[in-house]
């Protein structure tokens, strides 16, 4: 459902999470501080999507400017002991968390520019009592147990998380608890999260690295930084869009929007075949590029304002044949998040994105500290002379990038999604959505989507339609090409997006996806 308010909203993919942001909300807290207790709690009740081993992303509003934090992990100085990055297991754990890095500059930026009075042991108490006293499961996390069948008999720590003594995998609603996740929580509120890179937690995670064998050691989390950025955005319609700068693939999300510049897409029938083309055919050529080129910036050369010009837009929008779909032999990145956000009674907004890459990360805790680490490693390309492939202290590419779109007249929205390559489509749909046809929140989260790749289930490469498309808008894109496939009428497969919109009346709407088990609320 929709929250509305004229004070505080906050939408996230779990119920807890939500009442938690809420009530720091109504005790005065900052849209960062309701973010930041609500991600915690996500942490802990939400072990398939994200936790304190992941990396995480936060766009920052007041409503007249946009501001990017990147907490992002980077490679450590030496391979595995297995010699290369698999996909799961500890070889594929072999960069470092920047999740809590980006928490702690998120708050710092909360107390000495937003005025925030909270501390840390306000902020992760609803996290720690959950993951103290017990919760029930979710069912996302039932879903993608079930989807993970082999991957969680073949690693004993998911056996663990995942299953109960009978060794049958959790059903909805079982009451787990999680003591070392608690433990750890309480030591962080206690003393800090620098404590997680530097101190007593930091030896206790080294230690956990050397049995795991992942390459990591106790001077990589001392070199993980996170950073403040200029967000990168273009001109859309009547406003700005904003997004994230490499290595997130922002660019490639805002370069295909900017190609559809060129298209009316308000004279287009709204969920048409012509709209689904121009949309699929402007990403389909953004992925490819982002596949060759996207990298850590400190090591690479993306000129990003020269690929966002609009003489490299109207060049992109040239390429797109509005009777023929190119064809698509990509390989998907499957990936998963959380995309969350809260604005406060000041007119301030936050956005927070974290993830494991993949569901469950890389499978494997960490020592006795209840944190599952994230498998990121796997972004890097396998090639030795690709611009995105491993390198001691590289960051890996990465598929989060939630945006923002300020509207000349003073309307504001903030959207994002899971789902790897189904990030930027369902971003698409979205800006398209509110934007061009000026639809509510609650109608463009509703809106059919379509899902180009396998992002993170199935094998097929092919077009992905949701079943409330009209057939006959399925063949005539067959006509022009494309391969499709149907699936179910909101798939959670298209991605948990949600969005928040500010109103000229300064009404505030906030929802997350029908399409999972999200929830809003207002104060």
């Amino acid at each position: 459902m929709k929250a509305e308010s004229h004070k505080g909203v906050i939408c996230t993919p779990d119920a807890r999470a939500t009442e938690a942001g809420m009530e720091v909300l109504k005790a005065g807290g900052t849209a960062i501080d309701a973010a930041t207790a609500a991600g915690a709690v996500l942490s802990v009740v939400c072990p398939h999507m994200t936790g304190l081993g992941g990396d995480a992303l936060w766009l920052l509003s007041d409503g007249r400017q946009v501001d990017t934090l990147l907490g992002l992990g980077q490679a450590g100085r030496r391979l595995p002991d297995a010699g290369a990055i698999a996909m799961r297991g500890p070889a594929s754990a072999a960069t470092t968390a920047g999740a809590l890095r980006g928490w702690s500059m998120a708050h710092e930026w909360s107390v000495h520019r937003w005025g925030s009075a909270l501390t840390w042991p306000d902020l992760l108490e609803p996290a720690i009592a959950l993951a103290r006293d017990g919760y029930g499961v979710s069912a996302s996390q039932v879903f993608w147990q079930d989807q993970r069948r082999d991957l969680i008999r073949d690693l004993p720590d998911l056996t663990a998380l995942c299953c109960g003594a009978d060794g049958e995998l959790l059903s909805e609603g079982t009451n787990v608890t999680r003591p070392e996740l608690a433990t750890t929580l309480e030591h962080l509120a206690r003393v800090g999260l620098t404590d997680f890179y530097e101190g007593e937690l930091a030896t206790a995670l080294a230690e956990g690295f050397a049995r795991l064998g992942n390459g990591l050691t106790r001077d990589d989390l001392v070199a993980t930084q996170s950073w403040h950025s200029e967000p990168l955005s273009i001109r859309y319609r009547q406003g700005t869009l904003f997004n994230f700068p490499p290595p997130s693939q922002g660019l490639y999300t805002l370069s295909a929007l900017n190609a559809l510049n060129h298209v009316d897409m308000a004279a287009l029938e709204n969920g048409g075949a012509d709209y689904f083309h121009y949309l699929v055919e402007a990403i389909k050529a953004q992925l490819k590029e982002r596949n060759r080129k996207l990298c850590d910036p400190a090591g690479g050369t993306l000129d990003t304002w020269r690929l966002l010009s609009r003489e490299r837009a109207a060049a992109n929008y040239a390429a797109i044949d509005p009777e023929v779909a190119v064809p698509w032999q990509e390989q998907g990145r499957p990936a998963d998040t959380v995309w969350l956000a809260a604005s406060d009674a000041n007119g301030r907004t936050a956005c927070l994105m974290q993830s494991l890459f993949h569901d469950f990360g890389s499978g494997c805790m960490v020592g006795d500290t209840g944190i599952l680490w994230l498998n990121r490693a796997a972004g890097f390309n396998p090639a030795p002379a690709h611009a995105n492939a491993w390198a001691p202290g590289k960051r890996p590419a990465h598929t989060m990038n939630p945006s923002a779109y300020l509207a000349d007249d003073g309307r504001q929205f903030y959207f994002g999604t899971q789902g790897g390559d189904g990030q930027p489509q369902t971003q698409m749909v979205l800006a398209t959505q509110l934007v061009d046809y000026r639809q509510s929140i609650d109608r463009a989260l509703k809106a059919p989507r379509f899902l180009q790749g396998r992002s993170f289930f199935g094998s097929s490469e092919n077009l992905k339609l949701e079943r409330n498309i009209p057939p006959a808008v399925g063949e005539a894109l067959v006509q022009k090409g494309h391969d499709i496939e149907w699936i179910p009428e909101l798939s959670p497969f298209t991605g948990l997006a949600g969005a928040i919109a500010v109103h000229l009346d300064g009404c505030r709407e906030a929802m997350h996806d029908p399409r999972g088990e999200g929830t809003a609320l207002g104060q």
